[in-house]
């Protein structure tokens, strides 16, 4: 579970993505399997949280690339709140970067991308659920659960509405075996104009390692 405090406030943590970000990429390099909900008070509107690697090949003239089996994988959102804020850029930027998927506004139940906190008469969606690729697979049905009385009933008395999902996952015994599980990480890159053969070059290098 995520909470991150609102931008500008008393209690704001300006390290908190990058903190989850190096927290995500070990539990990754492990083989393990990311799933994070909460308040992230962040506003993302319908922008993409996923990487569109389908122009790579053109845009750094590389046709090299196109050897590769990099997944191609571009999520279209829907979203009631059309707006950007908070810690919406940072969100998407964690998404993009570790390879998560926003499961709002998308999986069935929720293709609208409902609103979810209500706060001083508002109506904006905060709230988030991700996760790594086989999490977005497995989802099934996500709701957001508008129905007041019902989460009174829960106990509850916050402006935020819950939020359901519905995994369908495979599961069966294993023999545990003391192995080490070693992945590969891309590296990141910052494009520099000035350096454009250079970047292309260490790109293509980066991606025949694999």
């Amino acid at each position: 579970m995520v909470y991150a405090a609102p931008v500008d406030s008393k209690h704001e943590n300006k390290s908190l993505f990058q903190n989850l970000a190096t927290n995500i990429v070990e539990v990754q390099t492990l083989g393990g399997i990311i799933l994070l909900g909460g308040d992230f008070n962040a506003r993302t509107t319908t922008l993409p949280n996923t990487i569109d690697t389908s122009d790579f090949c053109e845009l750094l003239q590389a046709p090299e690339l196109a050897k590769t089996e990099q997944p191609n994988v571009v999520v279209k959102q829907q979203n009631r709140d059309a707006n950007v804020g908070g810690w919406g850029r940072e969100l998407l930027d964690l998404c993009c970067d570790a390879g998560l998927f926003i499961l709002n506004g998308w999986t069935p139940g929720d293709e609208l991308g409902e609103f979810i906190c209500l706060a001083n008469g508002g109506c904006n969606t905060v709230d988030y659920i991700i996760g790594s690729p086989i999490v977005w697979q497995a989802a099934t049905h996500l709701e957001v659960i508008i129905d007041d009385t019902h989460y009174c009933a829960m106990g509850g008395d916050s402006d935020h509405r819950p939020l359901r999902l519905r995994l369908s996952i495979n599961c069966s015994c294993v023999e545990l075996q003391h192995t080490v599980v070693t992945k590969i990480l891309l590296p990141r890159f910052k494009y520099d104009k000035s350096k454009t053969e250079e970047y292309q070059l260490s790109l293509i290098a980066s991606f025949g390692n694999l």
